[in-house]
């Protein structure tokens, strides 16, 4: 356990100096770094991945979600048992984006997903780091996400400036659930292994 204790301290270390950084989290291999311009266009470019995908914000806890979105109070109550329900997990929600904080890493970014992992190892290393992430799949743009560290592209790791390697917990291998919440309602962009139908019969 001290080993990987000393994994996270220097994992954040080297995002808090703009670097990026290679982690578990529970659904595949995620590459990530702080939501600063440089370190954000120096993920796409390890993963040659197109700007206009965007990338997704991870983050430790419910309170932070406030600084990433712009949302009424009455919708944020709305979806409120959603998140109790799904997070932490296997659910990414896009809302309307908090342009000042978007503005930091992307200029064109008027949405934001957003979803806190259930790997130990990773909440650790965001609520360290300050609270947010912005990560995406580690492998390179169009091949498979992985769940196995020795799976990872060699291309990609001679790039990055630390690897976590996961610990104890399975990494189920299939992308989060992506829904996009806009004017109270819930649109289905991508179904993982937490269904759809599920989730509305949650919501209604």
């Amino acid at each position: 356990m001290m080993k990987m204790m000393t994994k996270i301290k220097k994992a954040v270390c080297i995002l808090k100096n703009g670097g990026v950084a290679v982690f578990p989290t529970d659904t595949v291999y995620g590459i990530g770094s702080l939501p600063e311009q440089k370190a954000v266009q120096k993920i796409y470019k390890i993963k040659k991945r197109d700007f206009s995908k965007k990338i997704i914000a991870l983050i430790s806890n419910r309170d932070i979600l406030i600084e990433l979105i712009n949302e009424t109070k009455e919708n944020i109550q709305k979806i409120s048992k959603i998140l109790d329900k799904y997070w932490p997990g296997e659910l990414t929600v896009i809302f309307s984006a908090n342009e000042s904080f978007t503005q930091k890493f992307d200029k064109n970014m008027k949405t934001i997903g957003v979803r806190i992992p259930k790997n130990k190892i990773t909440l650790e290393i965001i609520k360290n780091s300050g609270g947010i992430l912005l990560t995406t799949s580690a492998n390179i743009s169009g091949e498979n996400a992985v769940t196995e560290i020795e799976n990872l592209s060699e291309e990609l790791l001679k790039n990055v400036d630390i690897v976590i390697p996961n610990e104890k917990s399975e990494l189920t291998g299939k992308p989060s659930t992506i829904v996009k919440y806009e004017n109270g309602k819930l649109t289905l962009l991508r179904e993982g292994n937490v269904s759809f139908e599920e989730i509305m019969k949650n919501f209604e």
